[in-house]
């Protein structure tokens, strides 16, 4: 039995959509759904992912027929180097930025009452009851988005961490048949 044919067969057991691996693992569906058709071998971490998520030992999914070996892969690095490159400067540093726009948003926000405060002090602009109202709505504003903006923060990490996990993986250790090893 292949890799692929075991991933599936725990899935189905456990009663598991392809879509329920792909959000636990934070790859796509597709993904999942070429390992099970062994159209690609899971990379090695994925494995270990994946028998965390069965509850099973690594070692189900190798059976008798495949063996990880530690290999140098220099077309699987020289891949992740160009894609990761593309992808790191134009959809990582785009949505890191806007991540960094939301949080100078929300605490340019949650300090608004203070900057209120501090105008009518040095005399700057009179306290009135609209603009200290406004400054407390900001930080109402700010304290009802910063779990969201936390939790985005948190998901785009997880992502991001999972993406680089697997990939650097796959650079040196790969699953093959037992024969092919030899």
């Amino acid at each position: 039995m292949t890799i692929g044919k075991r991933i599936r067969q725990k899935r189905e057991a456990l009663q598991l959509t392809q879509n329920d691996v792909a959000d636990k693992l934070f790859v796509t569906q597709q993904t999942v759904a070429r390992w099970e058709s062994d159209k690609h071998t899971p990379p090695l971490k994925a494995v270990q992912d994946l028998a965390d998520l069965f509850q099973v030992d690594v070692a189900y999914f190798f059976g008798e027929d495949r063996i990880v070996v530690h290999k140098f892969n220099f077309f699987a690095l020289f891949g992740s180097l160009t894609f990761n490159f593309l992808f790191f400067w134009i959809v990582a540093v785009a949505l890191i930025s806007i991540q960094l726009a939301f949080w100078g948003a929300a605490g340019a926000c949650f300090i608004g009452p203070g900057v209120v405060i501090w105008q009518a002090v040095t005399g700057i602009r009179a306290l009135t009851f609209w603009r200290a109202l406004g400054g407390l709505g900001l930080t109402a504003f700010a304290c009802l988005i910063m779990p969201l903006l936390w939790k985005m923060t948190r998901y785009m990490w997880r992502i991001l961490k999972a993406y680089y996990r697997y990939n650097v993986n796959a650079i040196f250790y790969e699953v093959v048949p037992r024969e092919q090893a030899k």
